[in-house]
């Protein structure tokens, strides 16, 4: 028997009445029935949660803590959360799910691997709790990248085996696997309800909730956490060392967004979140390591090219969405022949993550974080991501 997933599929997009036709769609398929709640905190699953919390639908939700979550202005990913959500529980996979991931390199399998995991936990806390359904935080990109076809293609109600059916159908629009779609669980269905959203409009929908201002314009974080962001093989070394520079990086943007707008993430005359995501790259030797790019649709592993000379925004850019050959183009901002790992600063503006440009950050704040980072010992080379998507993808795995 196959369990069936259930997605709100084209709901109104004002937020009074998106949470409306949200309440219709719970009481639908939820009333009565108790739900486990995926809750990483980013901003999808945190609309999941408040949309049956409105509902007033019975859940349980949950954070996985396997380890390689951020540290956020000092303070790990977990309490940050614990303090937003009180009623969440927090469940500690690390000691087993570490061991695991450490070594391993193939940018696919790292994904696997999170998925089993969340599989796992998820699977374990349903049949201990008798949990009928599932909820998540699965949005419009996650559907679309994976399914390979629009969400106005599937059903509110499918099976499994129907949407692997589809999958097979679409192999060519396919872009990346999502460690939250594709998986079985026990229970009747999962329940998707913010499927249909872009990120703005899932922001929208926290800021109409009255979520905090910094919770609402938080930065978009991979289903893979710093697994995304660390190139190469995990070890508890780089990983360390991963977590304290990438709060350099994304802390040091959100101040210079708080100073100049009155908050951590604008919309530009684009239409773009600004800076949509802000986070630092580690491994090293980067020149010589092969990394994503992205190329009529599909997924590709390339080498990146350094660039160095005067800083023009406009010129740089520009370089960068023309290249052949290579999977991205970095700026060279510091060169060392000491230190352990280069470091890439990115920072990109999106509507809904499947295209972006590069955030227009004054050099000043580039060399702020230049500095910065170098205070750290490891440190070796600096790079900042000119790279627009396509040709190059958001993260880097």
């Amino acid at each position: 028997m196959f369990m069936l997933n259930h997605r709100l599929i084209d709901p109104p997009r004002k937020p009074q009445d998106f949470i409306k036709s949200a309440s219709e769609f719970l009481h639908k398929h939820a009333r009565g029935k108790k739900v486990f709640c995926a809750l990483s905190g980013g901003v999808d699953s945190s609309a999941t949660y408040m949309t049956l919390k409105e509902a007033d639908i019975e859940m349980i939700p949950v954070f996985i803590d396997h380890g390689l979550m951020r540290i956020i202005r000092g303070v790990e990913e977990r309490e940050y959360i614990k303090k937003v959500f009180p009623d969440v529980r927090v469940i500690d996979i690390r000691e087993d799910f570490l061991p695991k991931i450490l070594g391993e390199e193939d940018a696919e399998i790292k994904r696997k691997l999170f998925k089993k995991a969340y599989s796992d936990t998820i699977s374990r806390v349903i049949k201990e709790e008798n949990c009928d359904l599932l909820a998540d935080g699965t949005i419009l990109p996650d559907i679309e990248e994976s399914f390979g076809v629009k969400i106005t293609d599937l059903k509110e109600s499918m099976s499994l085996e129907d949407e692997r059916n589809l999958m097979k159908k679409n192999k060519k629009g396919f872009v990346k696997s999502q460690h939250n779609l594709d998986i079985e669980y026990e229970v009747e269905a999962t329940i998707q309800p913010v499927a249909s959203l872009t990120k703005p409009e899932v922001r929208d929908i926290l800021e109409y909730l009255k979520l905090p201002t910094e919770h609402v314009y938080r930065k978009a974080f991979p289903g893979p956490a710093l697994s995304a962001r660390i190139i190469g093989p995990v070890s508890m070394e780089n990983l360390a060392y991963e977590k304290k520079v990438h709060d350099i990086v994304e802390s040091t943007i959100e101040d210079y967004y708080l100073e100049n707008h009155g908050k951590t993430m604008i919309i530009n005359e684009k239409g773009e979140q600004e800076p949509f995501q802000a986070f630092a790259v580690t491994t090293t030797d980067i020149l010589l390591r092969k990394v994503t790019g992205i190329i009529n649709g599909q997924r590709t592993y390339e080498v990146p090219l350094s660039i160095k000379g005067e800083w023009d925004f406009e010129k740089l850019t520009h370089f960068a969405s023309q290249i052949k050959g290579y999977s991205r183009a970095l700026y060279e901002l510091h060169e060392s022949h000491q230190g352990v790992y280069d470091v890439v600063i990115r920072s990109i503006n999106s509507i809904d993550a499947r295209t972006a440009s590069v955030t227009d950050l004054p050099i000043s704040l580039i060399e702020e974080i230049k500095y910065k980072l170098l205070e750290i010992h490891d440190t070796k080379n600096i790079y900042f991501d000119i790279t627009s998507k396509p040709p190059g993808t958001i993260e880097y795995v």
